[in-house]
């Protein structure tokens, strides 16, 4: 082997240590297989006896019993429960955990439903329950897995992908040996050339290490898959929660090896003339692909015990698998094994089979058939004659005499079979209702009835007739709703913040306008004077862009929020319910017959209720609580209830609030306010008057002085030539005058002053004019009502105002 083998000695030794931890799993899958052995045998046999492949027990001879069920009431018992139980798409009900004023909460969970509900709107999901189904009451468990799948896209230049997302997009995870899309396995699409990529498609590291700088992730999905009950093993354990591991079988075509594993671990672990055989072989590439729930690591290995492949935890799920607690109808506690179904009345299905083939048997041998003489020939024509047909007969006294036709003919005694067909009849019909009492399938379930049934009688059948049916549909319910519990954990790791954004019509990711501050408006040029309505209006703008800059806040803080929700896994876990709604649509139909009977029963309490509100017997708030308590009583979805908790909340804040006025009250109010302003209005016009007539009091005042001013410098001027005149006749007679004693008087300060109070007073006359005649608006309440007066302005003043920017 030396001689052909290129390997190192390290590489040997690791090889060697592979080899043998492949082989460990194979060993642990091998023992799973044996430890379920007898339930895959009568699984394999109930499958054989549905599909027609198989014959009944041997109870007599094989040419008597045929090879295949003639009454093959397995068939009939799978394909009557299974639409029974899931009929209906499930669909996702997600909401806040509490009632709490949490709006991260509200949003995250809408986000979450929106994206479950995209990845199920093909109805794929339902396909894959209903395989599951029916694996489950045909084989005894039906098992469902979810799988991650994702796309490299290249960037334009001027994309840019943060480094948040960056590191998001290194998280893939996913399982298909059939991936024909460049997934999160890290493979390229060139290296593939279209091939299948990768069985498992994850590989979390190799995912963010291969993509290119320019390149991130897209295209998230979460697609189902129903998995045969042939192709599954699980670790000894008592309890699903508490198993080790899993064990998946896969199929790949050998010339996609290289493309879907790891050719660099394969190497190590096989020689040269392994290497080679594994390269001429053209047979299919089979092995187990194993959960490690303890290493947290899937693991794939060929049927050589070659390992393939290992990927760190693909999907990042609380419980690590990537199945829910698969469906097994028939199961005991502390035991993970289930029991076929058929198994159960297996024997009844025997005796069944049975009494159809003797029912088939005798019913061939019931002919119209017997003998005559061998001698008779007239006998032999009429037997040979058609309907309608009289052959005539020789000697006719002769047969007359000897007992005539029945006399000389003898025939077959069916009436022994027919005695012999209602028994075999009855039993069959026995033994199917044995059949039905054991495997729970009601009449009702059949929608087989009686006319004399009462109505009652249906409803009770129904009620109890079914109830081992309701606990299966309650175990495909319970499948749906742990799937979307994983789709709620998976989605919020593995989908990036565009992709949530694209599939759900949610902003999450901020824009660029979102970003940006909101200015606020220039303010006006310092020590100018504005009009009171430019100023009016800046303040206005102001007060909008504040406005504004709070809303773009308080949206940058929720987006914040929701962002910060959506990467912390237990807290939005502990913050968000995942539920699934009804699978059957008997159940859609009692819900809208449960929303008729509410809007009835609403109906008649608003109507008892209403007159006590009114009269104020009783309180809103309080009546709104009680409706409020026994509407949850009825199941009347996620809106309904929404709108019921904001009208309880509503009535308590206005209760908080001081009681509105009657219509009368407020007309009175308006009245009243109406009078005031006119009062006012007449208040404001006869203090225009009173200060018109003070301030013309002011300027007739202002005339008298300066009159007296006027005058008094005309009496200093007649005093100063009278003193001058004498002054110069003194003079004249050789006396020497004495000087004059008056105070100087500046005239022309005088004079400016009477023509500045001139103007003053006629500016202040030119206003109050116009105040008085300038037409008035009357000012109106919401109701119409006039509650005062404004002056309107005249339109040449707001056309002369300074155009600032602020009265546009």
């Amino acid at each position: 082997m030396a001689k052909s083998d290129k390997r190192t000695p390290d590489q040997m030794e690791q090889g060697a240590d592979l080899r043998k931890e492949g082989a460990k799993w194979l060993a642990r899958v091998e023992a799973a297989g044996k430890l379920e052995k007898q339930w895959m045998d009568d699984a394999d046999k109930a499958v054989k006896a549905y599909t027609g492949e198989t014959r009944a027990d041997d109870l007599s001879t094989a040419s008597t019993l045929g090879n295949t069920y003639d009454f093959n009431i397995l068939f009939a018992n799978v394909e009557t429960i299974v639409p029974a139980i899931i009929n209906s798409p499930p669909a996702p009900d997600i909401r806040r955990r509490f009632a709490d004023e949490d709006p991260a909460a509200k949003d995250v969970a809408e986000i979450i439903e929106r994206a479950i509900r995209t990845q199920i709107d093909d109805s794929r999901m339902q396909t894959e329950l209903e395989s599951q189904a029916q694996d489950g009451f045909l084989a005894g468990r039906g098992i469902i897995r979810l799988r991650f799948k994702s796309d490299f896209v290249k960037d334009k230049p001027d994309e840019l992908l943060s480094d948040a997302e960056a590191g998001r997009a290194g998280a893939v995870g996913g399982t298909d040996p059939d991936a024909d899309a460049v997934e999160g396995d890290g493979a390229s699409a060139d290296a593939a050339s279209g091939a299948a990529l990768a069985v498992g498609g994850y590989a979390a590291g190799e995912a963010a290490g291969n993509a290119q700088p320019n390149e991130r992730l897209a295209n998230e999905c979460i697609p189902t898959e129903a998995v045969s009950w042939r192709d599954y093993r699980h670790g000894p354990a008592r309890r699903w929660k508490d198993r080790p591991w899993d064990a998946f079988r896969f199929v790949v075509q050998r010339e996609d090896e290289a493309s879907a594993f790891d050719a660099g671990l394969i190497s190590i672990q096989t020689d040269d003339q392994e290497k080679k055989a594994r390269g001429e072989s053209d047979s299919d590439l089979t092995g187990w692909e194993i959960w490690d729930k303890s290493s947290r690591k899937v693991i794939f290995i060929d049927d050589d015990g070659v390992v393939l492949k290992k990927v760190d935890d693909p999907l990042g799920l609380t419980d690590f698998f990537c199945i829910p607690v698969p469906v097994q109808p028939i199961e005991l506690t502390g035991r993970l094994m289930p029991v076929n179904p058929f198994s159960v009345y297996r024997k009844l299905a025997d005796e069944l089979d049975l009494t159809t083939k003797r029912i088939a048997l005798i019913t061939n041998h019931m002919r119209v058939k017997g003998w005559y003489p061998g001698d008779a020939g007239d006998i032999a024509n009429m037997l040979a004659a058609d309907d309608t047909e009289f052959v005539p007969i020789a000697n006719a006294d002769l047969w007359a005499a000897n007992g005539g036709l029945a006399g000389a003919v003898a025939f077959w005694p069916v009436e022994k079979f027919i005695a012999v067909l209602t028994q075999l009849y009855t039993a069959r019909d026995q033994t199917k209702q044995a059949i039905y009492e054991i495997t729970g399938i009601s009449d009702i379930v059949r929608g087989a009835s009686q006319a004399s049934e009462t109505a009652t009688a249906q409803n009770i059948k129904t009620q109890w007739g079914s109830l081992r049916i309701q606990k299966m549909q309650r175990m495909m319910e319970r499948c749906a709703r742990d799937i979307f519990v994983m789709m709620a954990e998976i989605i919020p790791s593995k989908f990036s913040h565009e992709t949530l954004q694209q599939m759900t019509g949610v902003q999450i990711i901020p824009t660029q306008q979102d970003l940006t501050p909101i200015q606020p408006p220039p303010p006006p040029p310092q020590g100018a004077q504005l009009p009171p309505e430019a100023q009016q209006q800046y303040q206005q703008a102001l007060a909008a862009v504040q406005q504004a800059e709070q809303d773009r806040k308080a949206k940058l803080a929720r987006l914040q929020s929701i962002q910060q929700l959506l990467s912390q896994r237990l807290s939005m876990m502990y913050r968000i319910d995942v539920e699934s709604d009804s699978t059957v649509k008997a159940d859609l139909t009692r819900q809208k017959a449960e929303t008729a009977e509410f809007m009835q029963a609403a109906g008649a309490y608003w109507q008892a209720v209403g007159p006590l509100v009114q009269t104020g017997e009783l309180s809103k708030e309080v009546a709104v609580e009680i409706f409020a308590a026994n509407s949850r009583l009825f199941n009347l979805g996620k809106s309904v209830e929404d709108v019921l908790e904001k009208m309880v909340t509503d009535a308590k804040a206005k209760a908080n609030q001081p009681p509105q006025p009657s219509a009368e009250q407020q007309k009175a109010q308006a009245d009243a306010k109406a009078r005031e302003a006119d009062q006012a209005a007449k208040v404001a016009d006869a203090k225009l008057k009173s200060d018109a007539a003070a301030q013309d009091m002011q300027h007739k005042q202002q005339l008298h002085e300066l009159t007296m001013q006027e005058k008094t410098l005309d009496l200093r001027a007649k005093q100063q030539a009278a003193a001058v005149e004498q002054n110069q006749m003194l003079l004249a007679n050789g006396i020497v005058p004495p000087p004059i004693p008056l105070s100087p008087v500046d005239g022309e300060a005088i004079l400016k002053a009477i023509a500045t109070q001139n103007q003053q007073f006629g500016e202040f006359m030119v206003l109050v004019t116009k105040a008085l005649t300038a037409p008035k608006k009357i000012i109106k309440d919401v109701q119409g009502r006039p509650v005062g007066v404004e002056t309107v302005q005249p339109q040449q003043q707001a056309i002369g105002a300074p155009a600032n920017g602020y009265n546009q």
